[in-house]
């Protein structure tokens, strides 16, 4: 019989051919971490998963919720369990890690500060002409996720707090051109060419033509660029292009091309940054984790760094993001989630940083039984 079970051949087997074996093919899935990944989530939820190891990309697990049991396809599945898949509201069969694409909100102000830093507008010290007081004025009020503001804040002190009126501002010196270029250069319009069909390219704009169209020639809508500094309006990313992008903010600069099935790594080179000027990002990120945002979603003995993001959605609940690695100052992972729904990125950061720390913990244990 052939792949889909039809027979081929009625006479038996030809003694003359004797069955080959292909290559192996080994891929770099975590098999415990893609089982815990799917006990999280459970039933109830839905969102995506995307662990990596940041210095060779290696997927170390990719999951989408809500999920289905692939195995009833063996032999052939009945006609009632795919039309039940199909007519799915929730869309059990969309590979949500590669091809659902979300506002990245928050997550995405990492990027929006490496613009400003790589065109010397800014230092991690840099505070704004306007302290944040829960909003910002620029021809109406853009508010501030936190309505009591945060004072006078260094970027540093931004990225931990996830003070928006700050990104704003920054925004605003970057300019609409710059922020589209600076959004191309770290790869957010292309797919991550991970090992799989049916990757999703994201929604990013490589110049203004989409907004002298959508708003007239230079009569862009003032929210444009301050939604699109904080993660928001025409900017959607998927959660493999999240995660391929923490791993330059992990590394060196180097941004690592996922890989599902194990073989040579590929890396490329996306932040223009000095050793100075990642450090303070790298410590910034650590921050949200110790005393920021995220600081709910601390582990105990083991320092994490990251970003919480919370997305407005049109007619539905905000989505809740973190994207992240673990250890902050020796990574050997790097997790994006998003939860559908979630309502804030803090909920997200929980269950990410549970993940890396049963992956981490495997490890050592592994490490301990092989010294053994």
């Amino acid at each position: 019989v052939d792949a889909r079970n039809r027979v081929v051949r009625d006479a038996g087997v030809r003694p003359e051919e004797q069955p080959e074996a292909p290559p192996a093919l080994r891929t770099n899935i975590d098999l415990d971490l893609q089982r815990y990944a799917h006990q999280y989530f459970g039933d109830s939820l839905r969102g995506a998963v995307v662990a990596l190891e940041p210095t060779t990309g290696a997927v170390l697990a990719l999951y989408s919720a809500p999920s289905y049991d692939i195995n009833k396809f063996i032999g052939g599945a009945s006609s009632s369990f795919v039309e039940s898949l199909r007519l799915d509201p929730h869309r059990p069969q969309f590979n949500r890690a590669i091809s659902g694409t979300y506002a990245p909100a928050s997550t995405w102000k990492l990027a929006t500060a490496i613009m400003g830093l790589e065109r010397g507008l800014v230092t991690m010290e840099t505070r704004m002409p306007q302290p944040c007081t829960g909003g910002y004025y620029y021809g109406r009020v853009f508010k501030c996720w936190d309505k009591r503001g945060h004072g006078d804040v260094t970027l540093a002190q931004a990225i931990a707090k996830s003070c928006d009126v700050y990104f704003y501002q920054l925004g605003l010196k970057i300019g609409l051109s710059n922020l589209l270029a600076g959004g191309i250069s770290l790869g957010f319009a292309d797919k991550t060419q991970i090992d799989l069909p049916s990757e999703r390219k994201p929604t990013w704009f490589a110049n203004t033509t989409y907004f002298d169209r959508k708003y007239g020639a230079r009569g862009w809508n003032r929210s444009v660029l301050l939604s699109l500094s904080i993660g928001q309006a025409d900017n959607a990313q998927t959660p493999v292009s999240m995660a391929r992008f923490y791993t330059a903010l992990a590394t060196d600069g180097s941004a690592a091309t996922p890989q599902i099935v194990s073989r040579e790594p590929e890396r490329k080179q996306i932040l223009n940054l000095d050793k100075t000027q990642l450090a303070g990002i790298q410590l910034a990120l650590a921050d949200v984790v110790s005393r920021g945002t995220a600081a709910g979603a601390q582990i105990q003995g083991l320092t994490i760094a990251g970003k919480t993001g919370t997305a407005q959605v049109n007619g539905q609940l905000d989505n809740a993001w973190f994207v992240g690695y673990a250890p902050a100052n020796d990574p050997r992972i790097v997790v994006a989630i998003i939860i559908e729904e979630g309502l804030h990125g803090s909920t997200a950061a929980r269950v990410a940083t549970k993940l890396m720390e049963r992956y981490l913990k495997a490890r050592l244990t592994m490490t301990a039984i092989v010294n053994d």
